[in-house]
């Protein structure tokens, strides 16, 4: 029996300590989608968010979000779910609007509030995801190394000495839409070597204001289409974001998000 709890704590543990990781799918998968921090135009004081996945479906999960920023170029944000908070958390982005230095507090059912920290810096063609101590000392990095279309080539982990710990590649075949994953041990073994499907332009259209309204999901061999419609306030910045996803003829709204925007006066 208590052999057997070890392995619990264990495991709850380490899907902590994965929680800031990263991944060749994450970083192959990411899509354009509007920030929920970010304004076109105006100054804010506060956003709040209103997020509903597979809203009336089998599994709906529904959850509140509010974003405070205390300076110009740091946000703080609490996630309720359920009014119960759930998570924390504080960062700092640049003017591209990419998150920089993060801490993030959350509470796991069995352990209680935990906290992680990380920040990331980026390169011509890497992003260097560095994970933190408590203390603020570093852990580990994660360097994901680019091509010239921006999709990852390589995610390397590399311990405090800049040692190389882990690997994993992508090769592009952009025209049969696959690439080759794999996975190496230290010793340089291969553990995983797999063919995937890649769509390289998996984005549709765009709206006048910029913001991506359809597309397919990247890795995904199926023609399914995702449609984002928005509503705008008179500043120009969304307030209401809905993805539907399209299977032939059948329609299905997946995501839902409305935002209250508080602007500060002039």
């Amino acid at each position: 029996m208590k052999d057997h709890l070890l392995k619990i704590i264990f495991m709850l543990l380490f899907s902590i300590y994965c929680a800031g990781q990263t991944s060749m799918h994450t970083e192959i998968s990411r899509i354009d989608l509007p920030k929920d921090y970010v304004l076109k135009n105006g100054n804010v004081k506060e956003i709040i968010v209103t997020r509903q996945v597979n809203p009336g479906q089998d599994f709906t999960y529904s959850e509140k979000i509010n974003y405070t920023f205390p300076e110009s170029a740091i946000v703080r944000l609490k996630r309720y779910k359920d009014s119960e908070l759930e998570s924390t958390r504080e960062f700092s982005f640049d003017t591209l609007n990419r998150v920089l230095k993060n801490t993030v507090r959350f509470k796991h059912k069995a352990l209680g509030w935990r906290t992680s920290k990380y920040e990331t810096v980026y390169g011509e063609k890497t992003k260097d995801l560095k994970i933190l101590n408590q203390d603020g000392t570093l852990n580990y990095t994660m360097r994901v190394i680019l091509n010239e279309y921006s999709n990852p080539v390589e995610i390397r982990t590399l311990n405090i000495n800049n040692q190389l710990t882990g690997l994993s590649t992508a090769e592009y075949d952009y025209k049969n839409n696959q690439f080759i994953y794999k996975v190496y041990r230290e010793d340089g073994s291969i553990v995983l070597n797999k063919t995937d499907f890649f769509r390289k332009d998996f984005e549709i259209k765009r709206n006048d204001f910029g913001d991506l309204t359809e597309f397919y999901w990247p890795t995904s061999s199926s023609n399914i289409k995702y449609l984002v419609k928005y509503k705008y306030d008179k500043q120009g910045n969304w307030t209401i974001l809905k993805k539907i996803q399209i299977d032939g003829k059948k329609k299905k709204i997946t995501e839902t998000k409305t935002r209250k925007i508080k602007y500060l006066k002039n």
